[in-house]
């Protein structure tokens, strides 16, 4: 379980809830435990977001803005819209900043009060949990054209920035072990957010040995894929982690890219978070269409002969099958899938657009049958080097409570894997 929510009280705004949904994403198929902790309180302070993870603390003021934004160090903070018109951030509030660092202040005291607690007496005396990092996250992008004037103190992201940020850095005289990075949201008197714990652990974990497919011809040896670029997976993983949460948290009003725009090469896609990550979930304004590009990556291996999720596997090998859910709509009283898939395999691969390799379920328990006879085509099926599309739909509409959908592919044509979409509400 490499990402675990906490909360203190569940968060109101669905956009706040969408943002901790994407970086939940995210980092839950990274390496290591992250810890995000949401509207909580300490000091008389309630916080928007905290992140934790092994060597570093993020307390973070997040704001939702549509324009650019202006702003000093003490002064009032303003959102400027299309048509010119000014609006003040936080009216009757203090400014972005000053709230930043006055959360940073309750929460270190709060921390280095209480580090004995949950640190050794030796670890107590070295760990300075002042070295926090504070950081205004502006969602979901921070407009070029913004005038913003802030010190060393506090550093100013977009929200699609913010992943490489998290990733990259680390606060100096701190460094935790899982056990007491876990200590800290219950000291803080935070429950995890079973909800979307469920949601996520629930819908993207994947049996350690997938069942193979009958009979499958042997993938090339590994040298075949040596090369720089798989060299580089880690440095292009954090870059496209970066991609994915931008697209999930960007407005979108234009139609879809062409197909031939939506297939990736394969060595871009090495070492990607498999299954569930949402690159973009915000809802075509007025649509019943939800753009939501998630990535499965999988490699043949032959010596345990199972099917491998490249994330699980060696960052120098690329996979050799990639199937992209590439759109999901709600139109029409029924939902329908649309499915890119790339073979760079040395076999056939079939994947069959049918009930007994697809299953659809919400986040209420609802199951939705495929109404096999609207697949186009029945089967996808790709010879060595070919990509292909296809689409499906179900015989019954959306649930009108249901805020995210779980897709599963049972069988083929990798084995068991899981996509998830979060619905806007």
């Amino acid at each position: 379980m490499a990402v675990q929510v906490w909360i203190g009280d569940k968060p109101e705004h669905p956009n706040e809830r969408r943002a901790i949904m994407s970086l939940a994403n995210g980092f839950d198929r990274l390496d290591g435990l992250h810890l995000i902790l949401a509207n909580f309180s300490v000091g008389g302070r309630t916080i928007d977001l905290v992140i934790i993870k092994r060597d570093a603390v993020f307390i973070i003021e997040l704001k939702h803005c549509d324009g650019r934004v202006i702003g000093t160090v003490n002064g009032p903070w303003f959102v400027e819209g299309r048509n010119g018109e000014q609006k003040r951030l936080n009216p009757g509030r203090k400014n972005p900043y000053n709230q930043v660092i006055s959360y940073f202040h309750a929460l270190t005291n709060f921390l280095n009060e209480h580090r004995r607690e949950f640190l050794s007496e030796q670890k107590a005396s070295n760990v300075d949990f002042r070295t926090c990092k504070r950081v205004v996250v502006i969602a979901p992008t921070l407009e070029p054209d913004s005038e913003i004037e802030l010190d060393w103190k506090v550093q100013l992201k977009g929200l699609d920035e913010l992943p490489a940020y998290l990733i990259t850095e680390r606060s100096s005289e701190i460094e935790l072990s899982d056990e007491e990075m876990r200590a800290i949201p219950a000291l803080l008197h935070c429950t995890p957010w079973e909800e979307i714990n469920t949601v996520i652990h629930g819908a993207f974990q994947e049996p350690a040995a997938a069942t193979p497919p009958p009979e499958p011809a042997p993938v090339p040896p590994a040298d075949r894929w040596r090369s720089p670029l798989g060299r580089s997976a880690i440095g292009l993983g954090v870059a496209l982690l970066t991609l994915l949460i931008a697209l999930a948290i960007r407005p979108t009003s234009g139609p879809l890219q062409h197909a031939d725009q939506l297939f990736l090469p394969l060595a871009e896609v090495t070492g990607v978070p498999t299954g569930g990550v949402t690159f973009r979930t915000t809802s075509i304004e007025g649509s019943c269409i939800w753009p939501s590009y998630q990535l499965v990556g999988k490699r043949w291996e032959s010596s345990s002969k199972v099917w491998v999720s490249v994330a699980n596997g060696s960052p120098n090998l690329p996979p050799d099958v990639v199937v992209i859910l590439e759109e999901v709509a709600t139109c029409d009283g029924q939902i329908s899938l649309t499915w890119s898939l790339q073979n760079q395999s040395e076999q056939t691969i079939s994947f069959p657009l049918r009930n007994d390799n697809i299953q659809i379920s919400d986040n209420l328990g609802n199951q939705y049958l495929l109404d096999e006879t609207s697949a186009q085509p029945a089967i996808l099926r790709l010879t060595p080097g070919e990509k292909e599309r296809g689409s499906v739909h179900t015989d019954r509409p959306l649930s009108r409570s249901a805020s995210a959908l779980i897709v599963r592919l049972k069988h083929q044509p990798f084995g068991e894997a899981s996509f998830m979409v979060a619905l806007p509400r």
